[in-house]
């Protein structure tokens, strides 16, 4: 049996921009897992407790994965991630000329939800997908006695996990979730080019040729936070959906494609000084960066017609910003999480005594 985890992930920095190829974002891996066991067994089996779903029995062809019981709309898109996650594996091996092996997996995950004050729950957007897609993949390898955790196998794992992952949510998203949740830590990551790797994939080319071939655009380089870096993270009590979001900003793109660059170049100029401040240890310029990311966020929803930073959000930035903390939203906004950056447990303290008094939840995570 093997079980290993992979961690949630936060963006600090870069969101949107990191949608074009090129542009970089800061991406933070935090401590709330998903867990995946895996154990030889006689059929192929998944298990996803998490989803409500038990013992879906698969066959692999050699090509695909299919279920052996018809299941509902439902019930496929619940497993669609664990099925690509098994599938791409099973392709992998069997293209590397290693004897697969049938097997159950089960995932676990601590990516979940908080009981609001009205008594209700809500999901919190720590990528509980990607990482499950991450473990899937990382537990199956190991039981093929795969090496896991080299630089080399954790991008053999972030490859394998990306066309899962992306190909299961309708190439939707830039993978900086798969990525953070492969390598851990606080990376600075730049997407593939979903073109070359449509083309690649549909040129006939095998999973094995694809994984092992050099990605065009994609780049994850680790970057070391200064010490007393303190980061907080607060949950407005409701998510929105990524997916309509992202339709309305290709709209915007369509409509307005010089505004649209104009915006996501100065988003990509801010994050590269956000990352010399990173790395130069300047705390000041650091602040200063994250509240110029949340400016041009707030100019993107404007002009895009996007209400990414929603009056709650705004509430939780204005909050923290009054302590002496610089404050952002995380991820695609119109909800969900925003972030929080001081230098001192002292600060971080009156950022999350605020946050309470303004009906925000802090929420207790830490880089992984």
């Amino acid at each position: 049996m093997v079980e290993v985890r992979a961690p949630g992930k936060l963006m600090l920095a870069g969101e949107w921009a990191v949608l074009e190829v090129g542009n970089p974002c800061i991406v933070l891996a935090i401590d709330k897992y998903v867990k995946a066991k895996v154990e030889e067994s006689q059929g192929i089996v998944i298990n996803a407790r998490d989803l409500g779903i038990e013992k879906a029995e698969a066959e692999f062809n050699g090509k695909e994965l299919k279920f052996k019981k018809e299941l509902s709309k439902e019930e496929e898109e619940k497993l669609v991630m664990a099925k690509n996650s098994v599938e791409i594996c099973l392709k992998y091996l069997q293209e590397s000329g290693i004897k697969t092996k049938k097997f159950t997996t089960s995932t676990e995950s601590e990516i979940t939800s908080i009981v609001l004050k009205d008594g209700s729950t809500a999901k919190i957007g720590f990528g509980s997908s990607a990482a499950a897609v991450v473990a899937i993949i990382k537990a199956a390898l190991k039981l093929h006695g795969q090496e896991i955790d080299s630089l080399a196998a954790k991008e053999k794992i972030y490859k394998l996990g990306c066309i899962a992952h992306y190909f299961g949510q309708g190439k939707v998203g830039s993978a900086f979730d798969v990525a953070a949740s492969t390598y851990g830590g606080a990376l600075v990551y730049k997407r593939f080019d979903p073109e070359w790797l449509a083309e690649e994939l549909e040129a006939g080319k095998t999973v094995k040729e694809v994984i092992e071939s050099k990605w065009k655009g994609f780049e994850a380089e680790p970057i070391e936070l200064p010490e007393d870096f303190v980061l907080c993270v607060g949950f407005v009590g409701y998510s929105a959906s990524t997916k309509a979001l992202v339709v309305k900003m290709r709209d915007f793109k369509a409509r307005n494609g010089t505004r649209y660059n104009e915006i996501y170049g100065g988003i990509k100029k801010v994050v590269e000084q956000l990352i010399e401040a990173i790395k130069q240890k300047n705390k000041e310029k650091t602040l200063q960066n994250i509240k110029e990311n949340r400016a041009l966020l707030q100019q993107l929803a404007k002009e895009s017609g996007n209400n990414l930073e929603t009056k709650e959000l705004t509430t939780l930035i204005e909050a923290a910003d009054s302590t002496g903390a610089a404050a952002k939203f995380s991820g695609a906004g119109a909800g969900d999480c925003g972030i929080a950056v001081c230098f001192d447990k002292e600060t971080a303290k009156k950022v999350k005594k605020v946050w309470r008094e303004k009906g925000i939840y802090p929420i207790n995570v830490n880089v992984a």
